[in-house]
């Protein structure tokens, strides 16, 4: 799939020269119009004119304020309406305290009206962690996303896409990932810096250049593992000795899935050897499980067991066969008279209520 090197810009960068981060490896730009039913960047104009002179393919985004989200909208098509042959699908920013004010059900009325006064199916910016923190299945299966997650706060020279660390939960597209708001172009700084995934003539349609979510590779991995790790880099990826590029211990095949035990400086540690992957050579999906014992997710049995009725060694219940997958809802320890530890994922009620969690993989 074609990608694209994407900036977005606000006031905040004061008047950017376009031209410059163009040269820069820029090749699409996003710029603030508006903000909740009051503001306008005062650079928008000229900014817009800048991109449209210099045939680069540009979006407008509106920074929603939680609250009066037809006044919201309102606003942003008086800004861009007299650009909108020029524009691609608008961008609805909705994350932090506007999600606390406005919930979910303001985004859902939000960009159905957006759609309505623009002509175009908007997209959605926000958070990895505010997407992960709130049910957005609804809004998911008729919005694209475009989200954030930044990895640290250093400065970073120049467009260097990366591996999302976590994974989406309730969008079935994801169009943009921003991966750093400490970038540095040409000078200006900082600057927030995405990857969209698609081309040129993709990035002014709504939002045909997109990656299927569903379609995504899986992996088992065990509970206590960080996640999975899957090689994309063409040719495949070193193995390094540790978490630098200083010494290389082997090779790994494009395409590639290895279990991950480790993350360090974005380095990621591979199940039962002491050899690491840069992130940078393909994509990591977080296991949920390892962090939180209380969140849901999705396991499949590996060996044979059996039904409990409570979180200990005593089987009440029946045979769980051996590639079935199951919804966990939490999973619970023990300790036996040994001194043994189990760990127990709750999948149901009654006798079957619980299941040896050691016997299963988490799906992530």
């Amino acid at each position: 799939m074609s990608t694209l090197n994407v900036v977005d810009i606000s006031s905040n960068n004061n008047w950017v020269d376009l031209s410059k981060l163009k040269r820069a490896g820029a090749d699409a730009v996003i710029i603030k119009a508006t903000e909740s039913n009051w503001y306008t960047n005062p650079y928008f104009e000229s900014e817009i004119r800048q991109a449209i002179k210099l045939k680069m393919p540009v979006k407008a985004y509106h920074f929603f304020s939680g609250n009066d989200y037809k006044g919201n909208v309102d606003k942003f098509w008086s800004v861009i309406k007299p650009y909108a042959k020029y524009l691609g699908s608008s961008v609805a920013d909705y994350e932090g305290s506007a999600i606390v004010l406005g919930g979910v059900d303001y985004a859902r009325k939000a960009l159905k009206y957006m759609e309505k006064v623009t002509g175009k199916k908007p997209i959605i910016y926000m958070g990895l962690s505010d997407e992960n923190n709130y049910n957005w299945a609804d809004v998911g299966k008729n919005y694209d996303l475009w989200v954030a997650q930044y990895n640290s706060m250093n400065a970073e020279y120049g467009f260097h896409s990366r591996a999302l660390y976590g994974q989406v939960r309730h969008f079935k597209r994801l169009i943009m990932f921003q991966y750093t708001s400490t970038g540095v172009l040409s000078n200006y700084q900082p600057l927030d810096l995405s990857v969209f995934y698609g081309s040129k003539a993709d990035f002014n349609k709504d939002c045909k250049g997109s990656a299927e979510m569903s379609s995504r590779w899986k992996a088992p991995v065990e509970f206590d593992d960080q996640g999975a790790f899957k090689v994309q880099q063409k040719g495949g990826a070193t193995f390094w000795g540790a978490p630098n590029n200083e010494k290389k211990v082997g090779h790994a095949d494009e395409g590639k899935i290895y279990r991950i035990t480790k993350v360090s400086g974005w380095f990621f540690k591979i199940a039962n050897h002491e050899m690491w992957l840069d992130g940078r050579t393909g994509d990591f999906h977080g296991n949920p499980v390892v962090d939180n014992p209380k969140i849901h997710a999705k396991i499949m049995v590996v060996k044979q067991t059996a039904g409990h009725a409570a979180a200990n060694t005593t089987v009440t219940g029946s045979n769980f066969k051996v590639g079935t997958c199951w919804k966990m809802n939490y999973y619970a320890t023990s300790v036996d008279s040994k001194g043994k530890t189990w760990h127990w994922a709750c999948v149901g009620t009654g006798k079957n209520k619980f299941i040896n969690l050691d016997k299963c993989r988490v799906i992530v």
